[in-house]
């Protein structure tokens, strides 16, 4: 038991919350966003405040008339509860076994059977409750339909964890407390709002990954904190008010509305001092509303208080534990096989890279049959058969079917995952892309859009820099924060020096004012697994091309299109698998477009490579100087056999200069005038070409 001197105790009451996070935790606990989150929710629904705090007299008679009925007051409500893991394939995808683990901590927790309330100190041991309330994953979804209780979304939300979040998926809350884990919590360890009439479909607790349940990505130290938040979701304030500041002077004179929990301070995050004496009186440190992490009660007032939440109309909590949602969400009923389900972390892969599977079926599974679509199959009893991962020898599209038994019977899933296996090189080398109808890899499906929000990547049939058509966003529609990408399939890299890639893109903002829209060009040295950006066009720098629009902007004529060519030359690049994405987030601007998108690789001699494969050097060689030039340059062309032709290009691909070689045998040839950037110089003879690149300087 720490002795501190009161004399001590405002300097211990600084340093301790970081003492205890880094020796307990390696990093200091987050404290509860739920303060914020009413804050923001009550801005945004006027008058909820003001009808809070005049239910607030009612609300504590209530809770007073049930602590009158005393042991009268002995019904176990049970509350059925949905989980919704928001994800993006990161660790915040929890497994279902942290997520029970969860439940299992916050039932202990409400029915007083945690273990550690042997260590409640003297002073509250009398007045520790036991809630008498149960929480149970439901077993039906609102439709009526088999479910485990447990959704996972994958969305990029989960970075935000807010109430747009939330929209992603929602259960009626007269039904189900809803409960969102995701990779950030807002910035908290966990939030949600008290009940309200106002904000029906935001209603429900978030949680960030790691403070749910003691295993997994979490830890004992920050298990309690949907017991916490569950506590505030039923009408529970914190035990120094509703705020989230606390050891503050003024915290004395505020009162939590609960008669038993004494005016405190309030304990920092993670300072737990049993002994605290703050305003007057022994604080509860070890109540489940501080902010000490060594929490172990609730008190009896508590109880009281939240079952009068449960016993009010005030966002529905009175539905969830009548008989008839009981039957509804089939929270009791027995755990029959009823499904075959399960997810994978990727439903597109390169060749010979893993794919794992995770077995989401239910209830009581004890053997697993996987049919792969590839001739493979896997059946067994242990957890490397529930969860496998897989690799496939082949490049195509694969139906994966999962057959679950329980030894009394068996169910197959009913529609097929379809993994698609991306082989190596799958793009022409060179490419050339102009989105023209019924040629190139667009047209062929070997671009993919994404979009996370707004309006996607697609074609715009009348507009092209080179051409009739290109690919467009119709950002004028966006209103600031859609993300659209488009990306490719396998470029084969292998063994080049360097790659370029050239492009011309078109965008103008609004004559409503000046936007920061961006373009990137990324690109993927792992299949898409992480992506590197090479070119960030800005809205407020290079981005736009074109004058204002105050309608839809489209570009009126190549003057209106720039172009950009970057040349990557990290040997990590130089794959079988490269993938290039453009990724568009809009804020706000005009529409933005793509077009003539080109990829080449040249090799360490300055052959651009996939043109000079099988071909001999001695029967036809290049030589190009000065290299780089300001404009002018001399050629050397060798060949044998009869005739050639010399060709120059630009770095999109745009012929700018040809002559034949007549005979046989060698040429110098003079070059001049030709414009800055990186140009292609070709040598044909029969069925044998050469190509040196060259670089004019501006």
């Amino acid at each position: 038991m720490l002795n501190i001197p009161p004399s001590l105790k405002p300097l211990v009451a600084l340093i301790m919350p970081i003492f205890m996070g880094l020796t307990l935790n390696a990093q200091v606990p987050l404290p509860c966003g739920q303060p914020e989150a009413q804050a923001a929710f009550d801005a945004v629904h006027s008058g909820a405040a003001e009808a809070r705090d005049a239910a607030e007299r009612s609300t504590r008679e209530a809770a007073q008339a049930l602590l009158q009925r005393g042991a009268q007051d002995d019904e176990v409500y049970i509350i059925p509860v949905v989980f919704h893991v928001i994800h993006d394939n990161g660790e915040e995808n929890i497994s279902d076994a942290q997520i029970l683990d969860a439940m299992e901590i916050l039932n202990a927790d409400f029915r007083k059977l945690n273990a550690d309330t042997g260590q409640i100190v003297a002073g509250f041991v009398d007045i520790a409750a036991d809630i008498d309330v149960e929480f149970k994953l439901a077993k039906r979804d609102p439709s009526g339909n088999c479910h485990s209780g447990i959704n996972r979304v994958q969305d990029e939300l989960t970075y935000e964890g807010n109430n747009q979040m939330k929209q992603l998926i929602h259960w009626p809350r007269d039904s189900y407390m809803n409960v969102y884990v995701a990779a950030s919590a807002a910035g908290a360890a966990g939030y949600t709002n008290y009940p309200s009439d106002w904000g029906a479909n935001t209603d429900g607790i978030v949680l960030k990954h790691d403070y749910v349940g003691s295993i997994g990505t979490s830890n004992a130290y920050r298990s309690r904190t949907l017991t916490h938040e569950c506590g505030h979701w039923l009408n529970l304030p914190h035990t120094w008010g509703s705020s989230n500041n606390p050891n503050e002077e003024d915290n004395c004179d505020i009162d939590d509305g609960v008669e038993d929990t004494p005016l405190c301070l309030g304990s920092p995050v993670g300072f737990c001092d049993v002994e605290r004496t703050t305003c007057g009186n022994l604080d509860n440190v070890q109540n489940y509303m501080e902010y000490s992490y060594c929490s172990r009660m609730y008190t009896m007032g508590q109880r009281a208080r939240m079952r009068a939440a449960l016993n009010s109309s005030l966002a529905d909590r009175d539905e969830l534990w009548s008989p008839q949602n009981i039957e509804d969400t089939g929270v009791l009923e027995e755990e029959l096989l009823c499904r075959a389900d399960f997810t994978t972390d990727r439903d597109e892969v390169c060749l010979g890279n893993p794919v794992q599977f995770t077995d989401a079926s239910f209830f009581g599974i004890t053997e697993w049959s996987w049919d792969f679509g590839d001739g493979t199959s896997l059946e067994g009893t242990s957890e490397s058969e529930q969860n496998p991962s897989h690799v496939y020898g082949e490049a195509g599209e694969f139906e994966v079917y999962l057959t679950v038994s329980n030894g009394s019977g068996s169910v197959t899933s009913m529609d097929p995952m379809v993994i698609r296996v991306l082989d190596n090189g799958m793009l022409s080398s060179p490419l050339t892309e102009g989105f023209e109808s019924g040629s190139g890899p667009w047209s062929e499906g070997q671009w993919e859009v994404q979009t996370v929000s707004g309006q996607p990547w697609q074609i715009r049939e009348t507009t092209g820099y080179s051409g009739e058509r290109s690919l467009y966003v119709r950002n004028r529609q966006n209103e600031g924060g859609e993300i659209t990408r488009t990306t490719s399939t396998t470029y084969d890299a292998s063994g080049m020096a360097s790659i370029f890639i050239s492009y011309k893109y078109a965008y103008s903002h609004r004559t409503t004012g000046e936007t920061d829209d961006r373009l990137k060009l990324q690109v993927s040295k792992d299949c898409g697994d992480t992506w590197n950006t090479r070119q960030f066009h800005r809205g407020i720098i290079d981005l736009p091309t074109a004058e204002d629009h105050g309608g839809n902007f489209y570009p009126s004529g190549t003057s209106e299109w720039t172009g950009h060519i970057e040349e990557v030359t990290n040997e990590i690049y130089m794959v079988p698998n490269l993938r290039v994405r453009f990724e568009f987030e809009s804020k706000g601007g005009n529409n933005v477009f793509l077009d003539d998108i080109n990829i080449y690789g040249v090799d360490s001699l300055g052959n651009v490579q996939s043109l000079v494969e099988g071909l001999s050097s001695e029967s036809l060689a290049l030589d190009v100087f000065p290299n780089p030039s300001e404009g002018n340059a001399t050629v050397a062309a060798f060949w044998q056999g009869s005739d050639a032709v010399l060709s120059v290009r630009d770095a999109a691909g745009r012929l700018v200069y040809q002559e034949k070689l007549l005979g046989n045998g060698g040429r110098r040839v003079s070059l001049a005038g030709l414009a800055p950037g990186v140009h292609f110089i070709g040598l044909n003879s029969g069925n044998r070409q050469t190509v040196q690149r060259l670089l004019v300087l501006r």
